[in-house]
């Protein structure tokens, strides 16, 4: 393996820890959320959402984050 592969395989590790870290989120949110305040509720969304874009982004490759880590090498 090439080391730009081997960044792409740790890249999409991390992705996934933020994937676990944003679905155990859920059963301290979801009872918070389903409160009346709307504090509670953006907060709780926040809680979620942030982490889930974060993985989606990471566990897709991240492109920016390879481009700027690997500026000289071609896109396969």
């Amino acid at each position: 393996m090439k080391p730009r592969d081997i960044f792409k395989l740790a890249v999409r590790i991390l992705g996934l820890a933020f994937l676990y870290h944003a679905l155990s989120a859920l059963p301290t949110v979801i009872p918070m959320m389903l409160t009346s305040a709307i504090g509670n509720f953006v907060i709780g969304l926040l809680m979620v959402v942030w982490p889930l874009a974060l993985a989606w982004w990471l566990i897709g490759g991240a492109p920016l984050l390879t481009r700027r880590a690997y500026p000289e090498a071609t896109e396969d």
